[in-house]
């Protein structure tokens, strides 16, 4: 038996299994921009520098349906921010009129819930986008919206949003100041993905920002 070939065969496996999933973002074709009923919608536009969000006092969600259903244990987001997020002194933000991020990237995880006929009539429209990014024999189980924040005390928190329960938050990355930024977080668990859904908010507070997405990377595995 020869055991370097099998050794080669292993690490070309473990290599292969960690290898970063590119999510292209130098073109809105592949996006759906949503928004939502009264709310102002941000300005999307991407070309080779990446997926530009405008935000003056709007709110709209960008979902990316996955080609395929992907397991992911890490996502890795580079970006640039630039203008400001006003939040009101003493406030927290995510709390009621201040729910406002510049950036959380959720996971929309399938799973076994769905909608009934009844549901589907009065469901509010970005309740059934969702539950449309599903796969045709199945359901999903949540957004998990991995989050920036401009608030130390809330890096490391978590919550199920009051809005509904299928929607989970965690923050990861502290945004004190503009500029670059990654956002790296492996996931406490390896997850079942099935679309993507970018939120950048400044409706609540009345903020103006910009924010640029310059690479998005979906990871299977340990990565460096």
């Amino acid at each position: 038996m020869n055991y370097m070939v099998l050794l080669a065969a292993g690490l070309m496996s473990i290599s292969a299994g960690a290898a970063p999933t590119s999510v292209p973002v130098d073109d809105t074709s592949d996006w759906q921009i949503l928004s939502f009923r009264k709310i102002p919608a941000n300005d999307v536009t991407a070309d080779k520098n990446g997926l530009t969000i405008e935000v003056a006092s709007s709110a709209s969600p960008l979902v990316y349906p996955l080609p395929a259903p992907a397991r992911v244990q890490r996502v890795r987001v580079t970006g640039e921010w630039r203008g400001a997020l006003s939040l009101p002194e003493g406030a927290v933000q995510g709390a009621k009129g201040v729910d406002d991020f510049v950036l959380k990237l959720g996971l929309v995880e399938s799973g076994d819930q769905t909608l009934s006929w009844f549901q589907k009539r009065v469901a509010p429209k970005w309740i059934r986008t969702l539950f449309d990014l599903a796969p045709p024999d199945g359901g999903i189980s949540q957004i998990h919206f991995l989050s920036t924040t401009q608030q130390p005390d809330l890096v490391g928190t978590s919550r199920t949003h009051p809005l509904s329960d299928l929607l989970q938050e965690s923050r990861h990355l502290l945004l004190d100041a503009p500029g670059e930024f990654v956002m790296d977080v492996e996931l406490d668990a390896a997850a079942d993905v099935v679309a993507l859904w970018i939120s950048s908010d400044g409706d609540d507070t009345g903020s103006r920002f910009t924010l640029q997405i310059k690479s998005i990377e979906l990871i299977s595995g340990d990565f460096p």
